[in-house]
């Protein structure tokens, strides 16, 4: 049924009249040899003019059917140029994400205007992080919040208070222990190397005093010694999930069921009808009862035991299932009620009797409304010479607001035949987001040589970059690295690493050395694989031996794992048109740091009509 409403909706985008329209396209397929022999996919792609407007129709199909498919429409009207595109999924006929631009010509230069719309964060690409920065609906709280959201993946921001390094790291948020309102960020100690290599050496020293956001699922870490509390905490194993500064997302609107307290100040409300929060450390059966244990066992005097009589017990299992009240061992669970001392419970530990299932729940006690919808982005964006601006506004769907604002310099001249080129960058959560000046035409002093120097300063990451040109010659040496500072005293130059490129007549060569392929990523386009440090690239674009047009390129990583000459990895990529109208294609990666080295090997054939 799904297929068949599918097949409906692409022909309703279809004009009938496209049967009296010349049409062009193509048609091409994708076949894996290697691993494993399957149909990678098929894409038929339509086109045709109607009354002015160019329309195109992309479809992509697998082994099960059709699967993807997007719209394409392109005009002029008036002075202004008008095109977008929309994307859907055709075997979940759901809605995927779309984007239209309008562009005119104005006194100050060219001005255009720009929607983009996500129906989720699963359709946001890599290519629109680079455009707009990190999926900013994310939900973020505070480090005083983290208790009430226990078993919730989310965003903490607060400030380190302290630290233990005793082979696990931990860092303290909010308050130092024993203070029981803490929150704790674990790092195992089989990942401590990790973010040093991110941080630095003992990094956790620095950030005692600073605003860190992290990312994760928050539980319930239990302290028996006295006086016994639990404390939420986040466990992070990858450096991406740790960011110094504040958080930047939504703060989700939480709605609690009157006052709520955690198990091990339950003893401080007797008498009292309150919530309380806290994980279930056992179910037994005494006489009458169903009782568990919150927060701690019978060694433990400031636990909270709550007790449900056993003519009581069905409604409950009605409720949470037969295997009530087992199924709650080990979970976090709010139980609202009067609490009390003495029977059934040992004497001086506080107690709740529950009788209605209503009173209990098998999670946190206050409910958070988590953003998980979609995102629009309106941007607009005034090209002139030498500025360039850019303002972008986004809604997470709780109204429009400001997102980042850009503003770029291109080839200012400067005096003694220097240029300039910056670009600044501001946030709604931090400011001053990026800054990134660029001063070319500098003598070096010798021959007719001449260098550019960059210095880039993001959120994440510092770059400096140093590129010598000889004239009447195509290619560059870039190094890579960052100015080291001892709180306002400068101390060095930290290298990531260089890299050389050159070209002739359309051969193409470049070879990226990284001392730190982490850094050396994050301002290059060259992805290292573990234990990988050098890259070499070959690219040629031109006629094949028979005068058809041909694209290749060969590209090595060298690293630790590799084979002979330290050969890691190797991808090849060709394109050869056959005849005009027909292309072929083939693509491949061996990586020999593997016990099995292909990753892939795929020939495709396009057809163009």
């Amino acid at each position: 049924m799904r297929r068949t409403v599918a097949a409906v909706l692409v022909l309703a985008f279809v004009p009938s009249g496209w049967a009296r329209l010349a049409i062009s396209g193509a048609l091409g397929s994708t076949l894996q040899l290697l691993p494993v022999l399957e149909l990678q996919g098929t894409d038929l792609t339509l086109a045709a003019t109607v009354a002015g407007l160019t329309v195109e129709s992309e479809s992509t199909f697998y082994y099960d059917g059709l699967r993807y498919q997007s719209f394409y429409l392109a005009g002029r009207h008036g002075t202004c140029d008008l095109w977008g595109k929309a994307y859907f999924h055709s075997q979940e006929v759901r809605y995927r994400r779309a984007w239209a631009h309008l562009e005119t010509a104005i006194s100050a230069g060219i001005l255009r205007i720009s929607a983009h719309h996500w129906s989720a964060a699963a359709e946001y690409t890599s290519s629109d992080k680079d455009k707009f920065g990190p999926w900013p609906c994310v939900n973020a709280i505070l480090w005083s919040e983290a208790w009430r959201n226990i078993g919730r993946t989310l965003y903490i921001e607060g400030p380190v208070v302290g630290y233990d390094w005793s082979g696990p790291l931990k860092l303290y948020l909010g308050h130092p222990p024993p203070n029981p309102e803490r929150f704790e960020v674990y790092i195992s100690a089989s990942n401590v190397l990790k973010f040093e290599d991110a941080f630095g050496p003992q990094f956790w020293q620095s950030l005692v005093g600073k605003i860190i956001c992290v990312r994760g699922t928050i539980k319930d870490v239990r302290y028996t010694a006295p006086p016994a509390h639990s404390v939420p905490q986040v466990a992070v194993s990858s450096s991406s999930d740790l960011v110094v500064g504040s958080c930047c997302g939504l703060r989700p609107d939480m709605t609690c069921p009157g006052p709520v307290i955690p198990w091990y100040r339950a003893a401080e409300h007797v008498g009292e009808t309150v919530s309380v929060q806290g994980p279930v450390v056992s179910v037994t059966s005494p006489a009458g009862y169903r009782r568990l244990r919150l927060g701690g066992g019978a060694t433990v005097p400031n636990r909270l035991e709550v007790y449900i009589p056993e003519e009581h017990v069905p409604l409950f299992q009605a409720r949470f299932g037969d295997a009530f009240p087992g199924n709650t061992s080990n979970k976090t669970v709010c139980v609202r009620g009067l609490v009390g001392t003495g029977p059934p419970a040992p004497d001086g530990v506080a107690r709740i009797v529950l009788t209605d299932p209503d009173d209990l729940r098998i999670e946190p006690c206050c409910e958070a409304a988590l953003h998980t919808g979609s995102l629009f982005i309106g941007r607009v964006r005034l090209a002139g010479s030498p500025w360039t601006f850019t303002v972008d506004l986004s809604d997470c769907g709780t109204g429009l607001g400001f997102l980042q604002a850009t503003a770029a310099l291109k080839g200012y001249p400067l005096c003694c035949g220097l240029r300039l080129d910056l670009a600044l960058a501001f946030s709604q959560c931090r400011a001053l987001d990026a800054l990134e000046f660029t001063v070319g035409g500098l003598s070096l002093g010798c021959c007719p040589l001449t260098a550019e120097v960059g210095i880039a300063v993001a959120r994440d990451a510092k770059v400096v970059t140093f590129t010598p040109r000889w004239p009447r010659t195509s290619g560059c040496i870039t190094v890579y690295g960052d100015l080291v500072w001892r709180g306002s005293s400068f101390a060095g130059i930290s290298i990531y690493g260089w890299g050389v490129s050159c070209s002739v007549k359309g051969l193409k060569l470049r070879l990226v050395t990284a001392l730190d392929p982490d850094a050396v990523e994050d301002v290059t386009d060259v992805t290292f694989y573990a234990h990988e440090f050098e890259y070499l690239g070959l690219a040629y674009t031109g006629a094949g031996c028979g005068g058809e047009a041909v694209a290749s390129s060969v590209e090595f990583w060298f690293g630790a794992k590799g084979s002979l000459f330290g050969l890691q990895r190797v991808r090849v990529k060709l394109t050869v048109s056959l005849g005009g109208r027909i292309e072929f294609k083939a693509d491949g990666q061996w990586n020999y740091a593997k016990v099995a080295p292909v990753d892939w090997l795929n020939v495709g054939l396009k057809l163009s009509f």
